[in-house]
């Protein structure tokens, strides 16, 4: 009798201790622990704000030009001095003077140099003359500089320094702080006209803080026709009204750069990035 009161009790022993385990664990699975090593955040049911500041990407637009050809050919043209017209050959003659008082301003030694230049036509800033000077010795020893004329007296003369004696005067031209001012006083003393083509804008302060070579989009003109542009001129628009145009110069022999200028809303340029471009070879695909 004994024996089997035993053995009673040790199979209720081994089928009441399952269940206890399983309401144990039961509770512990529905029930949040009360205390845990380390911070608990609960997961948000729903949406929830970025907890990071965050800015929307700006809207794009493409500023490829419609016709075939080069950008540059109709935004900017340049033409070598002797085929300047005579109009603009005595304003030259007439500005020497104030030519090289704004050049030496800029420690520029201009009576102490031969200097060429060469005429840019700028479509975005009709009512002024661009001249490119250049001197130099050879390689290493080259000095550059622009200089704005305007064309009706209502202004003055500027210059835009690049390099002298192959370094550049303060940082380098493209993104100097003081070649922004200069061209945005150009741009002031413009008449009133129609809202700024960005792109022809931005195209004409290319080729006057890089005047070594003749800018250009077409990729028939680059030294090797068979680099692809990193993408088209393109127009950005910021949340705060500001404006970025975007394209790479294929023109130089050393390679492609792109620029980035941006410009606020009250029409002023206030940055820009000049850095060399990726380059992507590219081949035409036949068709079948």
């Amino acid at each position: 009798m004994c024996m089997s009161r035993l053995r009673l009790l040790n199979f209720a022993f081994v089928v009441a201790v399952p269940a206890v385990l399983v309401s144990y664990c039961g509770a512990q699975t529905t029930e949040s622990p009360r205390t845990v090593p380390y911070p608990v955040r609960p997961i948000p049911s729903g949406s929830q704000p970025i907890p990071y500041p965050a800015k929307p990407v700006p809207a794009v637009r493409d500023l490829t030009p419609s016709s075939h050809n080069s950008a540059s050919e109709h935004f900017i043209v340049y033409r070598p001095a002797e085929q300047m017209n005579e109009i603009d050959r005595s304003l030259t003659a007439k500005s020497q003077p104030a030519i090289r008082d704004a050049a030496e301003f800029a420690g520029i030694e201009f009576d102490k140099e031969k200097w060429s230049y060469r005429q840019l036509d700028c479509q975005a800033i009709p009512g002024h003359m661009f001249l490119l000077f250049q001197t130099g010795g050879g390689a290493g020893d080259v000095s550059l500089f622009a200089a704005s004329i305007p064309r009706t007296g209502n202004g003055h003369v500027r210059i835009i320094p690049v390099e002298r004696r192959g370094f550049n005067l303060f940082s380098p031209a493209p993104v100097n702080a003081v070649a922004m001012a200069t061209f945005n006083r150009i741009r002031a003393e413009e008449p009133q006209g129609p809202p700024a083509d960005w792109l022809a804008s931005s195209l004409c302060y290319a080729a006057l803080t890089d005047p070594r070579f003749a800018i250009t989009l077409a990729p028939h003109q680059a030294p090797n026709s068979d680099l692809a542009l990193s993408f088209p001129p393109s127009l950005e628009i910021g949340q705060a009204g500001d404006s970025t145009v975007r394209f790479v110069d294929v023109a130089t022999p050393r390679q492609p750069l792109q620029w980035a200028l941006t410009f606020d809303v009250k029409d002023q340029l206030v940055k820009v990035e000049h850095s060399p471009a990726p380059v992507y070879a590219t081949r035409i695909i036949p068709k079948n």
